[in-house]
């Protein structure tokens, strides 16, 4: 098995070293909370190992996943320089997971007073907003069906695997995960794997999914092929 990487992918390396050199560590189990919804902004996380939610409660009681990270992913505090603000998201580890976290005032008077790690931040906030776009374009553009096909070539890109099958995602998702990562139901999710299965686009296996056609899963979206840091899942 070869997993997918690919030399363009950016990371803000100066600041994920930063954050790991000066920040606190914390190890938490699966399913404790980060931070809550409604608690102050005051700290940057960088997970070192693991996976996290960021999550948003909907009026009707359901949850919409906004991010889904592993490694070396940032999260919390990310808007700088705007005074106090609370978090309208909550964050919970999906594993168990082992972070590192800094005070945002610390880490704001760190990208103030040196060039190289203002112009990397600049950066890491461009692909982020972009990233982002592109998520709510496909998810208001194609339906449902479009949606959970976006989810899945996102997931490829951040957790594939070449396997003479296909690209495995190497990470398990039920199908109440999947339909948060796709802003959809449950049952809407069970019936497109299913439909997606029988076509022989993908195949699920004990929640692994593996993606035996990406061109046609591609097509579903009208995928442009764009740049791979834009079509994350993080």
């Amino acid at each position: 098995m070869i997993t997918i990487s690919n030399s363009q992918l950016f990371k803000p390396e100066l600041i994920l070293k930063y954050i790991k050199q000066n920040g606190n560590e914390l190890k938490l189990k699966k399913n404790e909370f980060i931070y809550h919804s409604g608690d102050p902004t005051e700290h940057i996380y960088v997970i070192e190992t693991g996976e996290v939610f960021v999550l948003r409660m909907q009026d009707d009681g359901s949850e919409n996943a906004i991010r889904y990270l592993k490694e070396d992913c940032l999260f919390g505090a990310l808007t700088l320089f705007c005074g106090p603000k609370r978090h309208s998201t909550f964050a919970k580890s999906k594993t168990e997971v082992r972070l590192y976290r800094i005070e945002r005032s610390i880490f704001e008077q760190k990208i103030l007073s040196d060039n190289s790690y203002t112009i990397e931040w600049m950066r890491w906030l461009e692909i982020e907003r972009q990233r982002h776009s592109s998520k709510l374009r496909d998810l208001l553009s194609y339906g449902k069906l479009g949606a959970l096909a976006s989810v899945l070539v996102r997931l490829s890109n951040s957790f594939g695997v070449e396997t003479k099958s296909g690209i495995v995602i190497d990470t398990k998702l039920t199908n109440q995960e999947l339909a948060m990562l796709a802003s959809t139901s449950r049952e809407v999710v069970n019936r497109y794997l299913k439909e997606l299965t029988k076509e022989g686009i993908i195949d699920v296996n004990r929640k692994i999914i593996t993606i035996k056609d990406i061109k046609r899963l591609r097509k579903i979206i009208n995928c442009e092929n764009c740049d791979v840091n834009l079509c994350q899942i993080h």
